[in-house]
Parts: structure tokens; sequence; C-alpha cells
């Protein structure tokens, strides 16, 4: 297809905030189709916009919204409106122009300009139907070069984004500091003397975090505090405006920015970038309900109290606030938006969901009779249940490297298959091989040096079969872990197994590929989460 360009005038308003409305009005009289006729484009920056309160209309007035529950108090307030930063500054932009609307639309023109200068004179293709023309600012002046004339269409482009394994990410990097992408278009016939207006909007949202403690959650001694945001979309799409929930879709993947630690009572605010993240609203989700009710995919922020026993955690607490708009159904990370929380930790609640200890249930230390009362009997006609005599706690988090961990590292497996049900056992019996990185994974939590029995070591790789319990016991936790196999401990000459968490599958594995790894403890008495 032969490329057919016509003449554009920028003008670039910057700091303008305006809804404008666009009005499409056939070829100019005695234009023709490839004539080279002037066009105006007029940009504006849209400021950080505050999420809208619940009883507002999204343009209506932006309030204070709190919501208060046993164990947090948290309020999403208002931004303020700043002077000029960074955050407002363009380097530079590319102006693109598809010959329509549609995911089939062809790429008919393409320009980097780094100045105002630079596009006074801007050409774009005539079409006799509407074209869409965007406009993306602060991309290098190389990002865009394999684009191909005729060839890429929109769809194309619309999959094009920051990979998380990119430096900045969800950022653009720069050496002299990574920058938002900016990002706006029209549809619109392309007529002589016509002009467009197209608003610019950053493509990722910021998050600004408060935190404290209450006095009462000061004095339950939870030494080491730290927070992490979860479920973040491995990419950041250049174009992200306009877009409707799922968004991005499922198979982009997810991953989780690196834990950080907090010092308590003065820790600074807590300020990031997330990329684009659209949910469906959930209706009728009650504040406490939140996090049960929430999408696989929504992006949340999870805080963590551990308190230490020597090199070992005997006590911890999760939090876990999903971003979004409100503290009920809104699940949405919306592009342009800044969310600002106040969070205040007054205790600790496990009738909130969002307060969690993941004690899935009994299936720790040896298998007892119990009789109608719940004493331990040694009668097996006197029996009325039969349960493993102590509970498990799962930790607090993965133990394995981003991207996995393999069962077997090198050399051979186990020769002979170990127990489907005693993770304790199987983990000690390999503890001094560091061929086995899931076992070695796990016993490195009970401290620098191996404990010098079995009796000693507090942290194990789960069984075969206390993998099932989590999935069976923790049923209603199981989505804060990620949606992937897990190694267990159990292991014959050839395979080891591991358990999919989300849906039960529990196969034989090749001990090579990496899969995640999560540790557990039997509960003595006196060391569960008060």
């Amino acid at each position: 297809m032969k490329q057919i360009i016509q003449t554009i005038s920028l003008i670039l308003l910057l700091g303008a905030c305006t809804d404008e409305t666009y009005t499409d009005t056939p070829l100019s009289q005695g234009s023709k189709s490839g004539e080279l006729v002037p066009v105006e484009l007029a940009l504006n920056i849209q400021p950080m916009q505050s999420p809208p309160s619940a009883d507002t209309k999204a343009g209506g007035d932006i309030v204070s919204s709190t919501e208060v529950c046993k164990g947090m108090e948290i309020s999403l307030v208002k931004t303020p409106v700043t002077r000029a930063t960074y955050e407002d500054e363009i380097k530079n932009f590319w102006v693109l122009q598809f010959d329509n609307i549609n995911p089939d639309g062809k790429l008919v023109y393409k320009n980097n300009c780094t100045s105002v200068k630079d596009v006074q004179l801007v050409k774009l293709g005539i079409e006799n139907q509407k074209s869409k023309i965007i406009v993306i600012a602060n991309a290098s002046e190389h990002t865009f070069d394999n684009l191909s004339i005729d060839q890429t269409t929109l769809a194309d482009f619309n999959a094009l984004g920051i990979s998380s394994d990119q430096n900045g990410f969800p950022l653009f990097y720069d050496a002299a500091g990574n920058r938002p992408i900016f990002a706006g278009s029209t549809n619109t016939v392309v007529a002589a003397n016509k002009q467009a207006d197209i608003m610019l909007y950053r493509t990722v949202a910021r998050v600004n975090v408060t935190l404290t403690l209450s006095q009462s959650m000061i004095e339950k001694n939870y030494q080491t505090w730290t927070y992490q945001f979860i479920q973040i979309p491995k990419k950041s799409f250049y174009y992200s405006i306009g877009q409707t929930a799922v968004f991005p879709e499922e198979t982009v993947g997810y991953t989780n920015y690196k834990q950080q630690p907090i010092t308590f009572p003065s820790n600074a605010p807590i300020t990031t970038y997330l990329p684009v993240n659209l949910q469906h609203s959930v209706p009728y989700t009650s504040p406490e309900k939140r996090r049960v009710n929430a999408p696989v995919g929504a992006t949340y922020l999870q805080i963590v109290g551990v308190q230490m026993a020597g090199n070992v955690i005997s006590r911890s607490v999760i939090y876990q606030i999903h971003m979004g708009s409100n503290f009920t159904d809104n699940y949405s990370v919306s592009p342009n938006y800044s969310y600002t929380y106040d969070i205040h930790i007054t205790n600790e609640n496990i009738d909130d969901s969002r307060v969690i200890k993941f004690i899935p249930g009994y299936f720790g230390g040896k298998l007892t009779m119990y009789n109608d009362k719940g004493v331990v009997t040694q009668t097996p006609g006197d029996a009325s249940i039969w349960r493993y005599e102590k509970r498990n706690e799962v930790y607090i988090s993965d133990v394995n490297p981003s991207g996995g961990i393999k069962w077997l590292n090198s050399g051979s497996m186990p020769a002979t298959p170990n127990s489907l049900m005693d993770g304790r056992q199987n983990t000690w019996d390999l503890r001094q091989s560091t061929d086995y990185p899931a076992i070695a994974g796990c016993v490195a939590l009970n401290g620098a040096t191996l404990p010098p029995n079995i009796e000693a070591m507090t942290w194990y790789t789960p069984s075969f079969g206390q993998s099932l319990a989590i999935y069976v016991g923790g049923s209603n936790t199981l989505q804060t872990l990620p949606n992937t196999y897990y190694w267990s401990s159990t292991a014959n000459g050839t395979y080891a197994w591991g358990i999919q968490v989300w849906t039960g599958q529990s196969p034989q594995l090749s001990p090579n590929e990496l899969y995640n790894l999560r540790c557990i403890k039997d509960l003595n008495s006196g060391d569960a989460i008060q």
C-alpha cells in the first residue's frame, strides 16, 4: 500500500486539564485523498487523579473514604494537587497513525519528536475513514523502530509494553531517572485545517502508603515487619488508556515486587508505581470479606509481622490490602490514578479476611486416637476419631527465588522412596545434602547451624500428604499463594511429588523443573499465633 501523508502542526499545552469531545467531518472542500493538508494537534496533560468516593460518580467531588475494622483502620484519602514534578515532564513523543480504528488497522505513519520545534511539520496520512492517531510520550527515540508501515496492526501495537524484567518497570528506564509513559489518542477523519485534541494520561498508577502501629500492637513485640506488593501484571502496556476489565489478560502473568523492610514507629511513607490492572467489580463485598472475594488477578499490598525465637519464627501475622478505588467492590488499578492510603494496624483479628494466620489443620506429629471426649486413647475400640496430634502452620512466604526452585540440583534422587505423610522425617533424612534445594530451603529456616536432632528442627518441607492437607484445610487462604505447583518432600528414585494448591492436582513431577516452595512447622503448645 502506498503511504499517504499530510502535514500536521502540533501545539503542546502542558498542564491543562479539560474534558474534550471530538467531532469528525468529511474531507475539506477541494482536498483529495493523498493530498498534504495542515492539521493541528492540541496535547493536554491530565493531572494525577484520586479515586472518586463510593457515593459519587466519576468526575464528581473527591473525598476521603475510610473503613474501620477490628485490626486495621484504613483510609483512602484524596491525593493533594502539587506543583509540577518530574511526573509531568515530557522528554519526547511519538506520533502514530493507523488507517482505521479496528484491531486490524494498519500503521500508515510514525514519527518521533524530541522538541516542540521538531513537530511543527509532522506528516500524517489522509484517509477517507476514521484514523486512530496515538501519541506516546517519554519513550526513547528507538522504542518503535520495529513498527512497519502498512504491516504493523493496531492489535500488534496494543500488545507492546515494558516487561517486568526490564529496568525501571513499570516506568520507562532512563539513566537520568525513570519516567512515566504518557499516552493519548483520538479517532478522527483527517481533513485540512482540522484540530484534534488529545489528552495525555500516565499509563501507570501511583501508590502512597503511610503505616503506623497502635501501642497494643507494639507491645505484641513483632520484631520484624515487611511489606510487599503482590500480583503485579508482568507488563506495563504503552497504551493502557480506555481498556476495560479484565486488563491485561491473565496470560500476561503476574510477578511480585521485592519484599521491603518496615521500621516502626517512624517508617517513611511508601511510594511506588504499579502497572494498570483492571478487574471486574464484585458486588455486595464487605470490607471484612474483601480479600476472600477478590478476583484472582487483583493486586494487593501484603504487610507481614514476625516474632522470632532465636533464629526461628515463632509467631506471624499477615495483613492484605487489595488495591482499588474503595474498600468494597472495586479491585482495579487504573491508569493515571494516585492511591493514597493511611493504614493504622491496631490488632490481630482472624474474623477479618485481610488478617491471616495460615494454620490448615492437624497433619503433624503422630497419628493418634481420640475418644468421643477428645481425650487420647490407646484402645482402638474407644476411638471416635483418628487424627495427627499437631497442627501445621505454613510459613509466611515462599522461600524460593523468583521463577521457582528445583527439587534436584545435581546428582541423583534418593534411592529409596520416602514417606507420603511425614515431611519432618523426610526433611531430616535429607538435611545434609546440598543436591536437594527443595529440602535445603526449608532446613535453612532453622538457622545457620543444622539442628542437633529432629526434635530441634522447627521448619521442614511438607510431605505429599501434608501438602494435600494445606489444599483441603487451607481453602479459604489458598488464593494468597501463587497459582502454581509447590514441592513436597516425598520422592522416589525418579520423581518428586508436588501439588497445585489451587486445584489439588498432585502429580509426580520431574525434579529438575522449577516450582515454588513453602515450608511448614508443627505447632506446639504456646507457639501458635495468639
